[in-house]
């Protein structure tokens, strides 16, 4: 469980919904901004370590080992 859902917790737990509500309003949209960021930095699609979706073989699963 991420940082930010074990944050959330106790907030519905000692506070209820109206108290979660505001947090996933506040820090929870903070939380995702600062995942976005790290992705616009860093991330790239997994399937251009392999050249490109164009070089990927898609193998059915009852071919696998035959």
């Amino acid at each position: 469980m991420s940082r930010g859902c074990k944050e959330a917790i106790p907030v519905y737990a000692n506070e209820g919904v109206a108290s979660l509500d505001r947090w996933l309003e506040d820090r929870g949209v903070q939380n995702i901004q600062a995942i976005n960021k790290v992705l616009a930095y860093g991330a790239a699609p997994w399937w251009d370590v392999y050249g490109g979706k164009d070089n990927i073989e898609v193998i059915k699963l009852g071919n696998v080992g035959h």
